[in-house]
């Protein structure tokens, strides 16, 4: 007996197979790059990346936290995908490319992260957040602290997902 209040299958997935029946040469990475060379690539990026409008908006996305290496990863992985370059060529330029929105970044005191281990690094533990609390009780600001915070919030088990189908076993 199928369960009603079990989430309905999804069959938005694409269909196996069905990235090759496009046909060949009809997707932007299949056809040859426009910047075939790392220095073509690069000085097309350089360019882009120092326009004033892209200037101002590349600031703005390391202002609210994104790091360079994945800012820069996302351009180069964009770039292979629209068929501006190579696989090859966007993993050559990417250290290129960092150290420029890096320097660009300096030049207007605008505050940045390089990778993203160091935002991880900089987030407390859920042990360190539960010492915090107990610290505030211990030294009466108890009442600072709303209901809801007080307590840490513990993960919920992981439920496990039952079978279903035609051919799942009925339990």
């Amino acid at each position: 007996m199928l369960d009603k209040n079990a989430p309905a299958p999804s069959l938005d997935a694409p269909i196996p197979g069905q990235s090759l029946t496009a046909p060949l040469g009809d997707r932007p990475w299949q056809r040859p790059p426009r910047f075939p060379t790392a220095e073509q690539a690069l000085n097309f990026y350089v360019d882009r990346l120092t326009s004033d409008r892209e200037n101002g908006e590349l600031m703005d996305l390391l202002e609210l936290g994104v790091p360079i290496d994945s800012l820069v990863d996302t351009l180069q992985l964009g770039g292979v995908m629209e068929g501006l370059h190579s696989v090859d060529v966007g993993i050559i330029i990417t250290p290129a490319l960092a150290e420029l929105v890096e320097q660009m970044a300096k030049s207007t005191d605008t505050e940045y992260t390089l990778t993203s281990e160091e935002i991880e690094e900089t987030l407390p533990t859920k042990s360190e957040v539960a010492l915090g609390i107990k610290h505030l009780k211990d030294n009466n600001m108890g009442p600072l602290i709303k209901e809801e915070e007080k307590e840490v919030i513990e993960e919920e088990p992981v439920k496990e997902e039952q079978p279903r189908g035609l051919m799942a076993r009925r339990q």
